[in-house]
């Protein structure tokens, strides 16, 4: 798979309810770096699983639907710009978050991935 390849599946496989874990687990390397600049950073899946765990138990986060509006790539870089829906479990969207991803990959999985976005709405601002 090529690098756009490789983080759109995951990307797709991500909005799938209940997928998570086994998604992250499947995509991440050992070693990755997870980060929501300015707000959260894990290494390896059992810490971005647990991230995504406690983020879910604090607001009811069930599933997170993504518009992809476009994917460059460059190497093994591949950069995204995606809004993402962050719903509950009666399918209500709590947050609408228009972002940039970065996506390094390393042997077929994602070695790093970064969100740039306004982190105002997280911090209760």
């Amino acid at each position: 798979m090529t690098p756009t390849e490789i983080v759109t599946a995951f990307i797709a496989e991500w909005q799938q309810p209940d997928t998570f874990k086994t998604c992250v687990h499947r995509w991440f390397t050992a070693d990755c770096a997870y980060e929501n600049v300015g707000m959260s950073k894990t290494t390896g899946p059992d810490e971005a699983v647990a991230f995504f765990a406690a983020m879910g138990s604090q607001m009811d986060l069930a599933t997170i639907g993504v518009d992809m509006l476009g994917v460059v790539a460059h190497g093994d870089t591949v950069m995204t710009e995606r809004i993402d829906y962050l719903k509950n479990s009666a399918g209500v969207t709590l947050f609408t978050i228009p972002l940039m991803g970065v996506f390094k990959i390393r042997d077929g999985k994602i070695a790093e991935w970064r969100d740039y976005f306004d982190v105002t709405p997280f911090r209760g601002g």
